[in-house]
């Protein structure tokens, strides 16, 4: 029998049914393949659009002195890049400088930091700094020697694109030639475009 003859002595109500779940079939793919592009679309629109490099940059630092019998003058300059909206990654340099009584220090190096905001205005903050530090005194004798430091700590920051902090942290490696002494307290702000 041949699929011609098949189909003629078919009766009308088995034709029917299948003409009808063929049709139903068919309309239902193709609904799905219509709510297949549609969801691929809105997720498309859904999907945040990628932060420009330069939008992720932070500048800032620190700075501070005093003038008179005992001098003292430091900068801090710092670059960043903001890894996710609440965490920061960075370099920066440092140069301290100290005089008193015939006796000066000079302190330089670059470090390696990172900084992690908590509900926008608490932050914890890590640095790591390898310093070079050479000191004189009034007979000449100088001496020069390079000092790891290691500073975690926690603070406050102002929030929004220019932040100011304040920040209480401790010197985990506390080498004797460190220029340092816990507990540190430091004062700055980063700020981005």
């Amino acid at each position: 029998m041949h699929t011609l003859d098949l189909f003629l002595t078919m009766p009308k109500s088995v034709f029917f049914s299948i003409v009808i779940l063929l049709s139903f079939s068919c309309g239902r793919a193709q609904k799905t393949a219509e709510e297949d592009y549609a969801s691929a679309s809105s997720k498309k629109d859904n999907v945040q659009p990628k932060t420009p490099f330069r939008d992720r940059l932070v500048f800032g630092g620190n700075f501070g002195g005093a003038f008179g019998t005992t001098t003292f003058f430091q900068v801090n300059p710092m670059i960043g890049y903001r890894t996710t909206d609440w965490w920061v990654n960075g370099i920066g340099l440092n140069y301290f400088y100290f005089s008193q009584g015939g006796i000066s220090q000079s302190n330089y190096g670059a470090s390696l930091w990172s900084r992690a905001y908590i509900a926008k205005t608490f932050i914890a903050h890590t640095e790591f700094e390898m310093l070079r530090r050479e000191a004189a005194d009034s007979f000449g004798n100088s001496f020069s020697v390079k000092v790891p430091v290691w500073l975690v700590g926690a603070g406050y920051n102002s929030g929004g694109r220019f932040g100011l902090s304040a920040m209480i942290m401790y010197d985990l490696i506390q080498d004797p030639n460190s220029p340092y002494s816990n507990p540190i307290f430091r004062v700055g702000g980063l700020f981005g475009f």
